[in-house]
């Protein structure tokens, strides 16, 4: 009892030197804001903290504050988690508990430097010296997470969102629950082999007898792909589109760690980032001779800050690639992806990563046959399930997006080309992360179709009635974007050229509000 007393006193204490610091001002929002959430932490009470009680209660906005129209809570938020950064990098980088704001939450977390790991021995890699990790690392305690709930169904509502009269269903499909109803059908001497997936998960839609249609898997994303996780406490996991990652019998050094209760951003496949291998390295992944896309996964669980881990690896003994794991993916448990072309087996038939530094570490690892200088194009439907166009793509399930939520159309796309791309929508507060390679110039396209307003007889709304603006990587591509005005019940295609990644080889696309939700049916990324 006594320790946790000091502890919540020192707490305070750090509280009150960067308030007296005069890194967030004397009696602005920042002030405001830091103490209203810290106040609530320490009396216990943090699951009371939304959006609309730091608006009202910390900054003064009026009773009848609305989060569509006035961003204030996220706008102070995340000029006070930038703030609390640069202050940490220089004037406070020796205190003993550190002040953070994790990306996307309000709840303060304070770091001790005190719970810092001891180092993992590592064994020597090429006769190089061991290096020591960072010796302002620090671990994040654990502590639960503030989330914002959806809106529950409600029957005087009929089930609907209260702020824009949309249907109020949050799909969220457990790991485990995704189950593959594979026939194989052999002609031609078993030379050709289809093999055709089906999603088995259940939504409150599909109960009702509309369950996602089957697609077939091509062999070039199936057959002859190889996936799999870092880490050996795993066993083989099945993702959400069906596809097994193998468990890790490909690396030898450093050592295995696992963690538990992180839910990770940007992915819903969060199992994958579970476990690991950290330390220096070796991974040795046999494939047969051709070019392929490496796609490594990373995701920083520990609550460290920017630029306290630098993972160093290189593959098949080419350039050195420096990673900011936190920085790279903008905040601890998020999911990142780094994307690699033109990687070739060596002489052994194997694919050689080297993680050459202490405090290296990966989660799991994708390895795709494409083609030479060419990226593979990325097709994203909002939907949970594999979906085949009748041009023979595959469409991946819903895939790194942060926020909104998803619903099923619920109507007749039967005379809709390739209907099933629009079949799902994704709708809110939302924005995707796309990861490509850095090379090169892509075509994103952007696919539409107005699921409420309009689309059904006595249905509310039409012309007018959801506005709002994309932009991607810091560039307008639609501003003002009105569906039902462009299109009115018919899908339509956006199509925007020469889109360059940042410098982090990501496609950063946000859908910002203006008048009720934005909406999106499906992505593609083709590399020009």
């Amino acid at each position: 009892m006594q320790s946790a007393i000091n502890k919540l006193e020192a707490e305070r204490a750090e509280l009150e030197s960067v308030l007296a610091s005069g890194v967030l001002g004397r009696t602005n929002n920042l002030v405001r804001f830091l103490s209203y959430v810290c106040e609530k932490y320490f009396e216990g009470t943090i699951d009371e903290v939304k959006e609309y009680s730091i608006a009202v209660q910390a900054l003064g906005r009026p009773d009848d504050f609305d989060p569509q129209v006035d961003t204030i809570v996220r706008v102070t938020a995340h000029a006070l988690r930038k703030r609390l950064e640069e202050f940490y990098r220089n004037a406070g980088a020796q205190h003993s508990i550190h002040i953070c704001l994790p990306p996307g939450h309000y709840a303060p977390k304070f770091v001790h430097k005190g719970d810092v790991e001891p180092p993992v021995p590592v064994e020597p890699h090429d006769n190089k010296p061991v290096q020591s990790p960072p010796k302002n690392g620090f671990l994040q305690p654990q502590q639960s997470e503030l989330t914002q709930p959806l809106p529950a169904l409600n029957p005087e509502n009929g089930g609907r969102d209260p702020a824009t009269g949309e249907p109020a269903i949050a799909f969220k499909f457990p790991a485990g629950k995704l189950t593959a109803v594979a026939l194989i059908v052999v002609s031609v001497c078993l030379l050709v082999a289809f093999v055709w997936y089906r999603s088995n998960r259940t939504t409150d839609h599909e109960s009702r007898g509309q369950a996602q249609s089957a697609s077939p898997v091509p062999a070039s994303l199936s057959g002859k792909a190889l996936r799999a996780m870092a880490g050996n406490e795993r066993a083989p996991y099945v993702d959400r589109s069906g596809f097994t990652w193998e468990k890790d019998r490909f690396c030898s050094g450093g050592s295995s760690f696992s963690v538990a209760g992180h839910a990770i951003q940007g992915t819903e496949d969060a199992q994958l980032y579970s476990t690991g291998r950290r330390g220096v390295f070796h991974c040795n992944y046999p494939v047969p001779a051709g070019t392929y896309e490496v796609h490594l996964l990373f995701a920083e669980t520990s609550g460290i800050l920017e630029n306290s881990r630098n993972v160093v690896f290189s593959i098949n003994g080419g350039p050195v690639n420096n990673l900011d794991v936190v920085d790279d993916a903008g905040g601890n448990d998020i999911a990142t992806t780094k994307v690699f072309l033109d990687v070739t087996p060596q002489n052994d038939g194997m694919i050689h990563l080297d993680f050459t530094t202490p405090e290296s570490f990966f989660n799991a690892v994708e390895i795709l046959p494409s083609v030479p200088h060419r990226m593979l194009p990325i097709r994203i439907t909002a939907g949970p399930s594999l979906y085949g166009d009748s041009n023979g793509n595959v469409w991946m399930p819903d895939r790194y997006f942060f926020g909104g939520r998803v619903t099923r159309f619920g109507g007749d796309l039967s005379k809709i080309p390739d209907g099933g791309v629009y079949d799902w929508h994704r709708f809110g507060h939302f924005h995707y992360v796309v990861p490509v390679a850095t090379s090169g110039t892509y075509t994103l396209k952007l696919y539409f179709l107005e699921h409420w307003f309009g689309v059904q007889s006595g249905a509310i709304g039409g012309v007018g009635s959801r506005i709002f603006d994309v932009s991607c990587n810091g560039s307008m591509l639609l501003k003002r974007f009105d569906i039902f005005h462009e299109a009115g019940t018919s899908p339509l295609v956006k199509t925007f050229p020469h889109i360059e990644p940042t410098a982090q080889g990501k496609l950063e696309i946000y859908f910002t509000p203006a008048t009720n939700y934005p909406s999106v049916s499906a992505i593609e990324v083709i590399p020009e």
